[in-house]
């Protein structure tokens, strides 16, 4: 009897603990899968000093990996790493920086964190990088130079493959995900093109081209030709398809960028779906916890703002000055990065319905 007693009251602690473990966890595992509305959290920018920011990517301690396209002057282009406490590091260094022809420094693009390495795109000189940092430590760790880096060779292929016919041959990696296979696919901004690397073989390919947009001040009132590149900027894959999101190219009209959907199991070449139209100067895209996707707009024709992906009328943030990139962290619950090209910084904001 008084065995049972004692086995019932530990059942009983056990019990409560556990319930109480339960609750902690869903706690933790909390987000808000859908939110309404995004708010810049209070306090001062997660992180600031930032030379033309192009890309984030994080890793699983919750550190930050940020391309800088540099000065444009000096060869100044590189990756810092922030950590979770918001402190910049330079990672590898040394990477080219030029002025574009709209006088704007570019170079290093957008890239990718996997399984310890980082996957790096240069749109000047239209090369992938992918570097080992799994032993790099912020802070401790001597930055590493770019010089003694190998790039992969993306150009080359794109300009033979001349997927953007009869537009020049063009090339400019821009954005990058995994997709079936584990292969990289790559959006190109000159090619108007997503490419596919075959991580096994390193095989290049032409996966989906996209269309020009018709320029709607043709005729009437002139600027800029005819048509316009659609100019992928964005790319992200849900497990079936591929979400991409268009710049659309000078003169930036209003309303003219789009996200457009593209299999994943199809053969190539594969021909884009429009999935949402109406958006303006589309430069991102991420998933909500819930699956929805959240659009970046920089603010050509209009004032640059974060969008529902699947409504180009709802704005969930806005104004956003210049906004190239957004991420949901994987370190603070609700809490989104979004990457400021002009002024150099990364704002947190929180997301509620």
């Amino acid at each position: 009897m008084k065995m049972q007693r004692s086995t019932l009251s530990s059942f009983r602690v056990l019990l409560v603990v556990s319930c109480f473990i339960l609750l902690l966890d869903s706690c933790q595992d909390h987000r808000i899968p859908d939110p309404t509305t995004l708010a810049a959290v209070q306090g001062p920018p997660f992180a600031s000093g930032l030379r033309s920011p192009i890309g984030l990517t994080d890793d699983p301690k919750g550190n930050v990996w940020v391309t800088e396209a540099g000065s444009g002057t000096v060869n100044n282009g590189q990756v810092s790493v922030i950590t979770p406490s918001g402190t910049v590091y330079p990672a590898i260094t040394g990477f080219v920086s030029a002025i574009s022809p709209e006088n704007s420094p570019e170079g290093l693009n957008h890239l990718l964190y996997r399984e310890g390495k980082l996957y790096i795109l240069h749109g000047v000189e239209e090369k992938l990088y992918i570097v080992d940092v799994s032993s790099f430590t912020p802070g401790v760790s001597t930055p590493i130079a770019a010089s003694s880096l190998t790039g992969i060779d993306i150009g080359t292929f794109v300009r033979n493959a001349h997927p953007n016919a009869p537009d020049d041959k063009d090339s400019n990696p821009y954005n990058l995900t995994f997709g079936p296979n584990n292969d990289l696919f790559i959006v190109d901004a000159g090619a108007n093109a997503i490419i596919r690397r075959n991580m096994t073989s390193g095989a290049l390919s032409v996966y989906a081209v996209f269309p020009d947009y018709t320029n709607p001040t043709y005729p009437s009132a002139p600027m800029g030709p005819p048509t316009i590149d659609a100019v992928p900027s964005g790319i992200v894959f849900d497990g079936t398809n591929f979400y991409v999101s268009t710049l659309g190219g000078f003169p930036f009209p209003t309303g003219i960028a789009s996200i457009y959907q593209v299999s994943g199991t199809a053969s190539a070449p594969v021909t884009p779906t429009a999935y949402k139209s109406g958006f303006s100067g589309l430069t991102d895209l991420t998933f909500t916890p819930g699956g929805k996707l959240i659009a970046t707009e920089f603010g050509f024709s209009t004032p640059g703002r974060v969008a529902k992906g699947d409504n180009p009328a709802t704005s969930l943030f806005t104004p956003a000055i210049t906004p190239v990139d957004i991420m949901l962290s994987t370190a603070a619950a609700d809490t989104y990065l979004l990457l400021y090209y002009g002024p150099g910084i990364i704002v947190r904001l929180s997301g509620s319905n």
